[in-house]
């Protein structure tokens, strides 16, 4: 059976996705299967035999497993379910911004930010983005991120952050450091001092980035290379998390490190 026909098969029946889904997490017991499909022994036995018989379901000392082509392909399944309900949340806002500054292997896994909500600028709250983003980060234990825009509250922010012992790491665009080290030098002198924080320079960057230990807000320019800084994705899941730290290390091995004084 071809891999495509095997995903169909697999997704064609609700109690053998289901089945491939809970065996991802880890081997369980017949009884246990029953117990978290909430469905009968007779509705799984047959479903599970059939993908023993595909090889891809093994059972050992009374658990089922997944095989390992079973393992690839529940997660195949799984990312084209994460994808689904990606597009369907923000689909428009990802067609109508400029996804090339995203490096080519995350933009494959973008299904990865599959519970992100987006947070948008509206009459009503000019504020929206500003809020959630700074709502979240003074509660956070690790920060770093990527601006490649200017906010006078930024650099007395992050370094009283740093002050508090907080690993900080920031990426900022040529043009903002030199606005920062002119306009705010103190600041900037003092933040290079703490051991905990470090501050890289990139030549060029459109998207805003923000990942800590707990979410991640992430702005993407507009078709015209503008940066929307109306709108940002905003998750708390941890595949987000990895995604976006990924993410983060890949403008930072392009960055230069700025160093104290």
């Amino acid at each position: 059976m071809k891999s495509d026909s095997l995903l169909t098969y697999v997704t064609s029946s609700g109690v053998r996705k289901g089945l491939v889904f809970q065996l991802l997490e880890e081997p369980r017991s017949l009884t246990e299967l029953r117990e978290h499909l909430g469905i009968s022994s007779s509705n799984i036995i047959p479903r599970i035999k059939e993908l023993e018989n595909k090889n891809l379901v093994v059972k050992d000392k009374g658990k089922y497993s997944l095989a390992l082509i079973g393992v690839i392909l529940a997660k195949k399944v799984q990312m084209v379910d994460n994808l689904t309900v990606l597009l369907e949340r923000n689909g428009q806002f990802l067609n109508e911004h400029d996804l090339t500054w995203t490096p080519e292997n995350l933009l494959w896994r973008i299904d990865e930010l599959t519970d992100c909500n987006l947070v948008k600028n509206v009459i009503e709250d000019t504020t929206a983005t500003y809020n959630v983003v700074f709502g979240n980060l003074i509660k956070s234990k690790s920060i770093v991120g990527i601006s490649p825009i200017f906010n006078s509250n930024y650099p007395g922010f992050f370094l009283s952050m740093a002050r508090q012992n907080i690993p900080v790491s920031i990426i900022l665009t040529d043009m903002i450091f030199k606005k920062v080290e002119k306009d705010h030098p103190d600041a900037l002198q003092a933040y290079l001092e703490c051991d905990n924080a470090k501050l890289y320079v990139i030549n060029d960057a459109r998207l805003a980035l923000v990942v800590t230990d707990t979410f991640l807000a992430l702005s993407l320019p507009h078709k015209n290379g503008q940066l929307d800084t109306q709108t940002c994705l905003v998750s708390f899941e941890k595949s987000a998390l990895k995604w976006g730290m990924e993410l983060f290390e890949y403008y930072k091995q392009r960055s230069k490190e700025i160093n104290s004084r």
